[in-house]
């Protein structure tokens, strides 16, 4: 409960923000974000961008980790299609999932790393297509 009371926090300020701390137009990411991730596979649920401004996608059942090496920390999701995803403790999405229950995510939440928080929930998720009609 608390990942998703966070989620459903974090989506409320991004989508009420014109910007975030870090500078990020959030309204001009977030078309971009969403237009990557519509774009992509027909997997493709979310598009991210990372630290360095990297863009990136990712699939059902992939691991998404939430900080690359190359790219650095998460700095902001757009999920483009509704999932149930497991955050995992290990950026290789193995571990176990943290907490153990499936968290609902719908389409157009927006997510924005602010202070790394990301990382406070997990090292990276796992998500498949969500069966409810959110």
């Amino acid at each position: 409960m608390k990942w998703s009371t966070s989620i459903l926090c974090l989506s409320a300020v991004a989508v009420g923000a014109f910007a975030s701390p870090q500078g990020v137009p959030v309204l001009s990411e977030y078309t971009r974000l969403w237009n990557v991730c519509e774009a992509g596979e027909p997997n493709s649920y979310v598009g991210v961008q990372y630290a360095d401004g990297f863009v990136t996608t990712f699939n059902y059942g992939e691991c998404y980790p939430y900080e690359l090496p190359v790219h650095g920390v998460a700095a902001m999701a757009v999920f483009c299609k509704s999932v149930t995803c497991e955050s995992n403790p290990n950026p290789d999405c193995t571990g176990g999932a943290v907490p153990p229950v499936p968290v609902p995510v719908p389409a157009a939440l927006t997510l924005i790393n602010v202070a790394d928080f990301v990382q406070l929930l997990g090292q990276g998720a796992t998500c498949q297509p969500n069966g409810l009609p959110l």
